[in-house]
């Protein structure tokens, strides 16, 4: 692995920290877009910059990622008026203390994989589950159903760095539709927290424990 693919991915990691230490739904958006465009030129670092494949991988996550899924988020955050996570069900000192343990296990988790995933460097193979841990953090300490989706985004995001160990055998129409899962999963969901927000004035998921069902009237013969 070069220097250069060793700094994108600690700057992937240190993002991971960035995620989880802020308030500010805008700097949660950010974190997630800049981490995108990092594994984006990380694809291109590692498959090589003369390869199709790699360009059109690196292509479809820029876009779509990087690009296209932030602005989607941030016209959210206007629409709803929301702009911090005011009351996380765990401290932001908490999350940080847990996103620093999850870095060290991924690091002893990936020293345990097999050769063939760890082709690239365990540091590769570290990144990625570092970063699926912290999108599972913010899924289940937040509170916002923005930050929710922000932490799904960030799993996916995980999720696709795991992938670039294998970055030469993965078949370009399965990378691709997954890239379209992602774009109409955050679609659907933007619908979601629109409608949260209307209902409730907020986009506090804990709001949803107040749903009742209630009997509608029977109709008079």
């Amino acid at each position: 692995m070069t220097g250069a693919a060793a700094a994108l991915l600690v700057g992937v990691i240190l993002l991971d920290f960035t995620a989880v230490s802020s308030s500010r739904l805008t700097v949660l958006i950010r974190a997630f877009a800049v981490q995108a465009v990092l594994i984006s030129a990380l694809a291109l670092l590692l498959d090589g910059v003369d390869s199709i494949h790699a360009w059109a991988v690196a292509g479809g996550n820029l876009a779509l990622k990087g690009f296209a899924i932030p602005y989607v988020m941030n016209r959210a955050l206007v629409r709803t008026g929301t702009r911090k996570e005011a009351e996380p069900l765990l401290s932001y000192g908490a999350s940080m203390l847990l996103a620093a343990a999850a870095a060290g296990f991924s690091f002893a988790l990936a020293a345990r994989l097999p050769e063939e995933a760890r082709r690239e460097g365990l540091l590769l193979a570290a990144a990625a589950f570092a970063t699926m841990f912290t999108g599972l953090l913010l899924l289940v300490t937040r509170s916002k159903a923005i930050s929710e989706v922000v932490g799904y985004l960030v799993l996916e995001n995980g999720i696709f760095l795991f992938g670039l160990t294998l970055l030469k055998r993965q078949p370009l129409i399965v990378e691709m539709g997954i890239l379209l899962d992602v774009f109409v999963g955050v679609f659907v969901m933007g619908i979601v927290v629109y409608n949260i927000a209307r209902t409730f004035d907020d986009v506090d998921v804990r709001a949803l424990t107040a749903l009742r069902d209630e009997a509608l009237p029977e109709e008079e013969p």
